[in-house]
């Protein structure tokens, strides 16, 4: 068996030496985005490259995500460990604005998530392993849905891709980060992520004769106001809860109150405490104001990803892996976790696992932020994020 040291160099020697053939997969990718639930294609590509690799692969039989197993010849369970890395295929319904000429040829779909880099450092990964040379299992797990709610995570951990893992690493692509840092953090990295809808009943009738009708638009204000400053008044703000109505909906006419309102939004918490308050809270707002003005409601309430919690083992050992191809400086410690969602934080209620960052900005260029039709990556973060995944991966396996 070969020292780690020697390992990780012929890592990454080989994950340099297919820099080129990274970005081009990279490109080719982007060039041909597919929604969620829809990645046939993406997923059968991969599994193609990685069986041609040595990986045992296990399809869902929808035919959308996989993972790859790729298993040293002397392995043993009961002494050796394994370490799975994951990635995500879907793109996004986003019309791409980028003129390059690795545009999407998908008209109205983009990866401007950069779900396209995440595969492609991944794959990097598997294509630079030596299956005679590991010191234990390497799992990759490529997951479909990632942007749908609840997430296609549930569907990977029910296929398997979560048994006999001891430890598990996900990544991010931040186009707030400067390209050559990685962003690292123990403890909480991302919240909860949980949506709902009203859907609010009334009496219809002229808009001249309120007095003769229930108005559920005056019903779906009132509530968007009692719900926001129920957030910023009866919970603990050290504690953070995000809520959102990204949706109201009603009438069609000036002239006339409707039967019916729609109210859609999310909440994003950190605490299992406060993420349990929702619902509740939801509920007793509507019962108030429904019952004040004479009104009725449904309401759908759907939980999504909880919160990722990091594990201090594996966060220590991505930044101790970034630390060693880099400097310690470029490592960033995140002081504050952020109120988005990744449904990664699946995976982590059955193994302990980390996400990082990856440093994706271009200096010298404009920079747009995640879900913009102008997103773009310094493509030279891949073979890094490949390096910074592989070396965190063997140094937890040894």
């Amino acid at each position: 068996m070969l020292q780690t040291s020697q390992i990780l160099d012929d890592l990454d020697k080989r994950i340099t030496q297919n820099n080129d053939s990274l970005i081009q997969l990279r490109r080719h990718l982007h060039q041909y985005p597919e929604l969620s639930g829809e990645e046939f294609q993406t997923t059968a590509m991969l599994v193609d490259r990685l069986k041609d690799h040595g990986f045992d692969v296990t399809v869902r039989p929808e035919g959308t995500g996989f993972f790859a197993d790729l298993t040293p010849p002397d392995f043993d369970p009961s002494t050796h460990k394994t370490v799975a890395i994951r990635c995500d295929l879907d793109a996004l319904a986003i019309e791409e604005l980028n003129e390059v000429e690795y545009a999407s040829k998908k008209p109205g779909i983009m990866h401007a998530c950069g779900h396209d880099v995440h595969m492609t450092c991944v794959t990097g990964v598997g294509m630079s392993l030596d299956k005679e040379t590991l010191p234990g299992r390497i799992r990759l797990v490529y997951q479909h849905a990632e942007e749908d709610v609840p997430g296609g995570a549930l569907d990977m951990i029910e296929l398997g891709s979560v048994e006999g893992v001891d430890f598990m690493i996900g990544m991010h692509v931040d186009p707030e980060l400067d390209y050559g840092k990685i962003g690292v953090r123990s403890g909480p990295f991302t919240a909860a992520f949980d949506t709902f809808k009203f859907n609010i009943v009334g009496q219809s009738g002229h808009g001249a004769r309120p007095h003769h009708c229930i108005d559920p638009i005056l019903v779906a204000t009132q509530l968007v106001n009692t719900l926001y400053t129920t957030v910023t008044r009866y919970y603990d703000a050290r504690d953070p809860m995000v809520l959102t109505v990204g949706m109201i909906e009603g009438g069609q006419a000036p002239n006339i109150i409707p039967d019916s309102a729609s109210i859609q939004g999310a909440v994003r918490t950190l605490s299992l405490e406060h993420r349990n308050a929702v619902r509740p809270m939801l509920v007793r707002a509507a019962d108030g104001i429904c019952e004040t003005y004479g009104a009725k409601y449904e309401l759908d309430f759907i939980q999504g990803a909880p919160a990722i919690i990091n594990a201090a083992e594996v966060s220590e050992a991505i930044a101790a892996a970034g630390a060693e191809l880099l400097t310690e400086d470029k490592v960033h410690w995140i002081p504050l976790p952020s109120m988005g969602s990744e449904d990664f934080s699946h995976y982590l209620q059955h193994v302990p696992g980390a996400m990082f960052r990856l440093g994706v900005a271009r200096q010298g260029r404009p920079n747009y932020f995640l879900h913009n039709a102008r997103f773009d990556v310094d493509e030279r973060a891949i073979a890094l994020g490949s390096r910074v995944l592989a070396r965190a991966a063997i140094n937890l396996l040894t």
